[in-house]
């Protein structure tokens, strides 16, 4: 196995174990507040432990590790901010793309609205639950024990970093509705959206919180970008040829939901008539079923489309180890990151 697959998973348990008692001391926090107040503390324990590979977590402790040895126990709680980040963006997202699953359970909107019978009231209360996550995750860092100036960069990194997420999701839903759109803007969507958050933004929080200097975080930028849309690139490939038991939600959903992803974009510069007609058919038909997304999959594949994205996930990867391997930081985090840059391109969930 990857060593730094086997580092991750046991950081993940750290991460997690940290992650319940935090929860838990909210849940007891909130329980002069009223009943309603506990339950929401309680599905949102619940979501965020239900799965995730910490891999964002782990960018903010390999962040700082590339510069100083880790002070793990204040480490471990300032980097459990992304992961409330990364639960806020989720919950918003699962509304924004009307998904009832998320890690193989229901999304929170569904949750409430199992429970409640009224789909309005369960959106409403999941909103206002990623509201809550995304200022519990601002507080983690702000009570960190960090140096002073170096906890405040890190808190304004933070804050960035949500503000492009937020940026990257607009223009994700606005390329729902263009007809224009290019490989370019896919691109840069990945990287507000994804990069930004999952590697880029919480290798220079870590980063921060140990002093790094502008030349140091420009060095990571490098890295995370690629890495970050080499993610992506990966992530929607598995949405349409992944296995729906390991992923947790349908195969399918972003054709369901009209995204225009480089797969989708590929294939339609290099399809036939018949294929290009298909496919504009299927993009954003809620009713689509399993023949249909076979069909769809074979001519991404014989547009070579799936190739297309493979060949770039790769190229990326290998751009931004080259980063890495060049750099001046502490082997154990080097070595962590050239590992991990593998990890995105075998991995199948």
């Amino acid at each position: 196995m990857n060593k730094a697959l086997t580092q991750l998973e046991e950081f993940k348990e750290k991460v997690d174990r940290e992650l319940r008692i935090f929860f838990d001391k909210r849940i007891a926090e909130v329980s002069d507040i009223d009943d309603s107040a506990k339950e929401m503390m309680r599905l949102l324990k619940e979501y965020t432990l239900r799965g995730g590979k910490r891999i964002r977590a782990a960018m903010i402790y390999y962040g700082y590790n590339c510069f100083k040895k880790n002070k793990e126990k204040e480490l471990l709680k300032a980097a459990m901010c992304i992961e409330l980040v990364q639960s806020f963006l989720l919950i918003h997202d699962d509304i924004i793309d009307c998904d009832d699953l998320r890690r193989g359970g229901l999304t929170l909107h569904k949750s409430y609205e199992k429970k409640y019978k009224d789909r309005h009231f369960g959106e409403s209360m999941a909103i206002i639950a990623g509201d809550i996550l995304s200022t519990l995750a601002n507080q983690l860092l702000v009570y960190s024990g960090f140096n002073g100036k170096n906890k405040l960069n890190a808190i304004s990194k933070l804050n960035q970093v949500i503000h492009k997420v937020i940026y990257g999701q607009a223009l994700d839903i606005i390329t729902g509705i263009k007809n224009n759109v290019k490989e370019k803007d896919v691109l840069n969507i990945h990287h507000l959206k994804t990069a930004s958050y999952t590697v880029e933004g919480p290798l220079h929080i870590g980063a921060l919180l140990a002093g790094a200097k502008k030349r140091d975080l420009d060095i990571l930028s490098d890295y995370g970008v690629r890495i970050g849309k080499a993610f992506q690139i990966q992530d929607d490939i598995l949405g349409l040829f992944g296995d729906e038991k390991k992923l947790g939600k349908p195969i399918g959903s972003d054709i369901r939901q009209g995204k225009k992803t480089l797969l989708v974009l590929r294939a339609l510069q290099n399809g036939n008539k018949q294929q290009k007609a298909f496919i504009k058919k299927c993009l954003g038909n809620t009713k689509i079923g399993l023949k249909d997304i076979e069909r769809f999959r074979q001519i991404v594949k014989d547009t070579d489309s799936l190739t297309y994205s493979q060949g770039l996930a790769r190229n990326l990867i290998e751009m931004a180890k080259a980063k890495i391997e060049n750099a001046k930081f502490r082997k154990e985090a080097k070595e962590f990151l050239l590992g991990i840059a593998d990890y995105m391109l075998e991995r199948k969930f």
